[in-house]
Parts: structure tokens; C-alpha cells; sequence
């Protein structure tokens, strides 16, 4: 009883995530349930599938570029979306974001791939289903030629002077804009363990959450009006509006979301001086985030972050302790000593709790995860604070002078990438099934409540023995 009270989101979160898993998997088997809350929810069911039809579409999203065709993301008028891909083709102006096209086409569900049913993946983000534009019609429309927030960002970033992969890398860290990444630039990172460097998620918002507190506290220095009830509210308010509207610039993606959202309930606990994230913060947000969009359980972003997350809460926990129990701080080689084992520790966790997920869908695994971890981290916290500059510069004097440094660092990310991912062995194509998934955690959760017994155990003893 004593721990259900300590963890009253855990016992709220279990529940919702078997519902959301039953009601998928019973829609998904009976076709006389198959309209069920969850399937509905995203209304990826469309009349005429694998038929020729005339359809209307609006571009929602920059191209991606693939083999011989360009890939956009479209609504279909009147509802719904479908992954677009239209011929590369010189001679003529392809389309852009918020162009309004006609084509005749074919939707279709994807295939089964193995094991992976992709068409069941593009349900689940709600994308009724592919389709391939030989040719179109551009059709007038209010919206064509405007250019969403990030792209007109983005421009800034250009403005100031970057260019190359060096932008890309850039807009990728800052934005979460990462249309114009090279494929081999994406391999490197994939292979090198740094991909979760490209997605704007809990690493860059911890790195803004990082120079804010350290801002407004003047560096630790303005203690005691940070200790002030006011001051301290008045602070955590001004952390949670930056933090939504960083959110808000990077286009409110799913990964940061969840980062942010993490943040604003560490932020009110803050208020009633609660300071550590524990797992009743982690459940909480998942909590939150699964009652407005209950497909997001089956999200790869979603699976990867929180398990990310709750291991490196779980698995740290007492090593921070021991950690600062000695003497480190207290010199400048004992502080970096401290920095590069808190990577190493923080990398560690975070590969054994996404270690099953990444075998389950991605088949391969980093063996240098630490090696990048050491070199992409450090380099990421200059990074992103830097191309922020810059963004916010644009092509001023300053911005231009600025953007040297960003456009260094940025190479040296790409160039460190690319020399992990040159290593021989630098990946192992491991391919496992569910089965191994929910075993390797029944193993690492019996593990952590064994360790936990064993300190509580401990703990007591010492506090029973005569002083």
C-alpha cells in the first residue's frame, strides 16, 4: 500500500494503457468492433482504397526525398491525410507547402513488411494510407506560397549565413526541421548512436530548461530569491512559458510535447518544493498525453523517450547519490571527471532501456554509443544555444560573425558522426521479437526491485546501529 501511495500516476497510467491495448486489439481482430473509440480516433478509413479516383490535396510539409520521388505529407479534402509521392522532375516546378493539387490516384494501405505492418503504423499516426501523383494540377488556393513557422525560420538560419550540411545539422538540433538532411548525413548519425541528436526531444528542451535556470538564478547565485515563495513561482512560471513557446516554434512534434510537458509538471512540483523528477512525473505525463491521443502508445518516438526516461531515472538514482558524495566538485579536472561520468552514466541507462525497443524495430544497434554519447552531447549543449543565436540574429553583423562558430561546431557533429560510423564494427544487426522484449524487462524490472530491496535493507541496518 505503502508504494501505491508514493506512485498514485503509475497506478492511474497501468489501467489506461490496458484499455488502449484492448480495444485495439479487439478492434483489430473482430470486424463487427472494428469501429472502436481508438480507431476511429484519427478516422483513417476512407471509402474507395486501391480504386482510381480524382482527389484534392494540400501539401502540409516540406519534400522528402526519396530514390526517384519526392514524399509529402497531404490532406485529403475533405478529411483525412496520405502520404504523397510525386516524380522528381526537372521540368517542372514542384509543389510546395500549402499548394492545393488535383491528381487521379490510387490510395492504398501498405503491405505487411515481415513482421512490420507499416499500413497498420500509418493508421496509428493517422495517415489513411500512400498514394503516387504521376500528374497533377495545381489548383488556386489562399494558403499556396505561404511558408509554415519553421520554414520561415529556417530562412533565418540561411540568412545568418549557414549552408550545406552544416544548416541542415542546424535546423535539425533547433527546429526539429529536418528536410534537407542528406541520407548519408542520417546514416551517420542512425549508425553512430546519435539519431536521437536530430529529433528535438528531451535532450534539447533539458538543455534549454539547463541555460534558463541558469539565467534567472544569475548561475546559482540568486539563491535566495529563488528560494522566495514568490520568487520561486514567479521563476518557474516564466521557465514553463519559454519552454511552450520553444515548443510552439519547433511545430508542437510529438517528441517535444512530451519533453515539455514533463517539464511544466516538474516546474509545478517545483512550486510546492518538490525537487526531483521521479517516475510519478514520467506517469504523469504519459498519463496526460495518452488520454488526447491514445495512439501515441504505439508510437516509436513515445516508447523510445519514456523508456529512455524512466530508465535513466530508475537505474542513476543511486550512483548520483554515491556520486556526489564525493569529492569531485571541488576542482576544475574533478569537475570534468564528474561531467564525463555522468555522460557515461546517463548513456548507460538510457541504452538499457531502449536497448529491446531499438533490436524490435530498428535490427541494429551502436556499439560506439558511448564513444558518441562523450563527443555529440558536449558538442550538442554549445550547439544548440548557438544556433539559437543565430536564428534569432539572422543576417545582422553579429549574426553573420555568430554563425562562424555555430557552422564549426556543426561540422565537427557531422565529421565526428561520420568517423564513428566509418569504424570497423560500428553496428550489429540484431533482430529480436516481442516476446524477448517483455522478458528483457520483466528481467531489468526484477533486478531494480531486488536492488532496491537489498537498499532499503541496508539503509535500515545502518540507522538501527548505536552511534
Amino acid at each position: 500500500m505503502s508504494r501505491i501511495r508514493k506512485y498514485p500516476m503509475i497506478v492511474l497510467l497501468l489501467p489506461l494503457l490496458a484499455v488502449i491495448g484492448l480495444c485495439n486489439r479487439i478492434g483489430g481482430r473482430y470486424e463487427c468492433l472494428r469501429h472502436t473509440p481508438v480507431n476511429l480516433l484519427y478516422q483513417t478509413e476512407l471509402d474507395g482504397l486501391d480504386s482510381l479516383r480524382e482527389y484534392t490535396f494540400v501539401i502540409t510539409s516540406s519534400a522528402r526525398h526519396t530514390n526517384k520521388c519526392e514524399r509529402y505529407e497531404a490532406d485529403l479534402l475533405p478529411r483525412g491525410k496520405v502520404l504523397l509521392y510525386i516524380l522528381r522532375d526537372k521540368a517542372n516546378v514542384q509543389p510546395q507547402t500549402g499548394d492545393k493539387i488535383c491528381a487521379r490516384t490510387t490510395i492504398r494501405r501498405p503491405q505487411p513488411v515481415g513482421s512490420f505492418d507499416y499500413g497498420l503504423y500509418l493508421r496509428r499516426q493517422g495517415i489513411i494510407g500512400t498514394a503516387f501523383a504521376g500528374r497533377y494540377t495545381l489548383l488556386p488556393s489562399a494558403a499556396s506560397g505561404r511558408k509554415p513557422l519553421q520554414q520561415r525560420l529556417y530562412g533565418r538560419l540561411k540568412a545568418a549565413g549557414l549552408n550545406g550540411d552544416e544548416l541542415a545539422t542546424v535546423g535539425a538540433l533547433t527546429l526539429g526541421y529536418k528536410e534537407d538532411l542528406d541520407p548519408d548525413l542520417r546514416r551517420h548519425f542512425q549508425a553512430s548512436g546519435a539519431a536521437h541528436v536530430l529529433a528535438v526531444s528531451g535532450l534539447h528542451t533539458g538543455i534549454i530548461y539547463a541555460l534558463l535556470i541558469g539565467l534567472l538564478t544569475l548561475g546559482g547565485r540568486c539563491k535566495p530569491l529563488y528560494e522566495n515563495r514568490f520568487g520561486r513561482r514567479l521563476i518557474c512560471l516564466i521557465i514553463i512559458g519559454v519552454m511552450w513557446f520553444y515548443a510552439w516554434l519547433t511545430g508542437m512534434t510529438p517528441s517535444v510535447v512530451r519533453a515539455v510537458l514533463m517539464v511544466t509538471i516538474f516546474e509545478v512540483g517545483r512550486m510546492a518544493y518538490r525537487q526531483a523528477i521521479s517516475l510519478n512525473t514520467i506517469a504523469a505525463a504519459a498519463f496526460l498525453i495518452l488520454i488526447v491521443r491514445p495512439l501515441d502508445m504505439w508510437s516509436v518516438s513515445f516508447q523510445l523517450s519514456f523508456a529512455a526516461t524512466a530508465a535513466i531515472v530508475i537505474l542513476t538514482r543511486e550512483v548520483q547519490r554515491r556520486k556526489e558524495l564525493t569529492n569531485l566538485n571541488q576542482t576544475i579536472s574533478g569537475r570534468i571527471v564528474n561531467s564525463i561520468l555522468g555522460i557515461i552514466i546517463i548513456s548507460l541507462a538510457a541504452q538499457v532501456g531502449t536497448l529491446p525497443l531499438t533490436m524490435y524495430y530498428f535490427g541494429q544497434i551502436s556499439n560506439y554509443f558511448l564513444l558518441t554519447n562523450l563527443i555529440v552531447l558536449p558538442l550538442a549543449f554549445f550547439l544548440v544555444p548557438a544556433g539559437l543565436i543565430s536564428l534569432t540574429l539572422g543576417g545582422t553583423a553579429i549574426g553573420l560573425w555568430f554563425s562562424k562558430i555555430t557552422n564549426g561546431l556543426a561540422w565537427t557533429m557531422n565529421h565526428a558522426v561520420e568517423w564513428i560510423e566509418s569504424l570497423p564494427g560500428s553496428t550489429t544487426h540484431v533482430q529480436i521479437g516481442m516476446g524477448m522484449v517483455v522478458i528483457y524487462y520483466a528481467i531489468v524490472i526484477i533486478f531494480c526491485l531486488l536492488y532496491a530491496n537489498i537498499c532499503t535493507r541496508q539503509k535500515k541496518s545502518l540507522s538501527l546501529q548505536p552511534k
